[in-house]
């Protein structure tokens, strides 16, 4: 190690332990102060260190989080960016007390605009691509531009292996040809059509054939674009899957339980979207050799991870937190709202900084208006853009009442205590959610 990565890295432990003395969040500026000093630092904290980078737009913490805890079952130290600080400076974070001289693992959480940035200071053996879907148009654009990213991306690492969602048709374009990969997917075919008829979901992104254009056609439709797929003009259709859901016995709003090659599998999350995340990390846990045993109770023993159906308990009062930020992710946490009996309040958190995305208009694109079969007490809204917020929970008439503008940062505990059922569901923007976990001491 040179005296310059050595300097980086004393420097960067001082920073993030004067950040934790002072109860502040460490992830992201011991790597930034890190990397300003030494651009190469990366190079050094990776040495004998197996990586494994999960990517893609939704559900790539929770991917990260299961994988973790499965192969905890068999290695002493895993290291991971658990906060999701998932940009060059939180990886550099989490790697700094990462002995160049041991055998190591690493699940890093990896944005997908910089795959090809991390890519090219470290090889990944597997990158696991979870999905794309529309999100922060601002920053990303189409959903195209997403996958050339992570082509570029996998053009630095030629060498990694790809576990890929083979349920997204995008996934399955010519350019994954040039690489060593796998596909998972959920195939129950319970309620499934006999033929290639069925349609995506409304609104999904990428269901034309790359080859002639025509509409993709389904057998099964999982969700959004997911599923069994066919062009109904060509010969482009669904690949080959290796690692399979083959039943989905239980889908509850806190577990869910299925079936993969005859052996049973339990989650202690609900929503098919967690299942696809259980299934990526279940899929890279296979290629790495671990017994069903060591998969089943690393998945069973992962818990909810912040903003992740995240469950506190705040003045007797029980607040589930869901991340939203774009509308896929969004439907698929109404539609696990939706498995709610009773009452419930709900507060919807609304910000457009850069981290969220500056553009809002996919809250026009979700599914607001199945929430009017739950039973609404009460709705709250706050953030930077709490006005548009309301408008659009008004257009959705899922509330015969008054929506309520306030402060979170102020008064959100005061809203919390005085609303009017026990259980409260928050839908957060991303750095609306850092900040009120903050407020909330969580």
């Amino acid at each position: 190690m040179s005296f310059k990565n050595k300097f980086s890295k004393v420097i960067a432990k001082i920073v993030r332990a004067g950040l934790r003395i002072t109860k502040h969040n460490a992830t992201s500026l011991p790597g930034y102060v890190a990397y300003k000093l030494d651009k190469d630092i990366l190079d050094e904290l990776s040495k004998n260190t197996k990586f494994i980078f999960v990517t893609g737009t939704n559900g790539k913490t929770m991917t990260t989080h299961f994988l973790v805890s499965i192969l905890k079952q068999r290695y002493d130290k895993v290291y991971t960016n658990e906060s999701g600080s998932n940009m060059i400076q939180g990886i550099i974070t989490t790697l700094l007390d990462n002995p160049a001289n041991e055998e190591t693992i690493a699940v890093l959480e990896v944005d997908e605009a910089n795959l090809v940035k991390i890519g090219k200071n470290i090889k990944a053996d597997y990158v696991v691509f979870t999905n794309i879907f529309r999100d922060q148009m601002d920053r990303f654009g189409e959903i195209y531009n997403i996958y050339a990213k992570l082509i570029d991306g996998m053009k630095v690492m030629p060498d990694a292996k790809i576990i890929a969602n083979g349920d997204l048709p995008i996934f399955n374009y010519k350019e994954m040809k040039d690489f060593n990969k796998s596909y998972f997917a959920i195939r129950d075919y319970s309620k499934a059509s006999d033929y290639y008829e069925l349609d995506a979901e409304l609104n999904s992104d990428g269901i034309l054939c790359p080859n002639c254009h025509s509409v993709l056609k389904y057998r099964l439709n999982n969700y959004a674009s997911l599923g069994d797929y066919a062009c109904p003009n060509c010969d482009f259709h669904t690949p080959e899957i290796t690692y399979s859901i083959d039943e989905l016995i239980k889908l509850d709003a806190n577990y869910s339980e299925f079936l993969v090659d005859g052996s049973k599998y339990e989650v202690n999350v609900g929503g098919l979207y967690n299942v696809y995340n259980a299934l990526a990390a279940l899929s890279v846990a296979k290629e790495l050799g671990l017994s069903d045993k060591e998969i089943y109770d690393g998945l069973k023993s992962q818990k909810n991870v912040f903003g992740r159906q995240e469950n506190v308990v705040i003045d007797g009062k029980n607040l589930t937190i869901n991340l939203v930020k774009n509308p896929t992710g969004l439907n698929q946490i109404i539609d696990l709202m939706m498995l709610e009996k009773e009452e419930i309040s709900l507060i919807c958190l609304l910000n457009d900084k850069y981290a969220d995305g500056t553009d809002i208009s996919w809250i026009y694109d979700s599914y607001y208006e199945k929430l009017k079969d739950l039973d609404i007490k009460d709705i709250f809204v706050s953030g930077i853009r709490k006005k548009d917020m309301k408008r659009r929970l008004e257009i959705a008439e899922i509330f015969d009442g008054e929506i309520s503008e306030f402060d979170y940062e102020k008064e959100i505990n005061a809203v919390i205590k005085n609303s009017k059922t026990r259980n409260i569901y928050v839908l957060s923007t991303y750095t609306a959610m850092l900040k009120l976990r903050e407020v909330l001491g969580l």
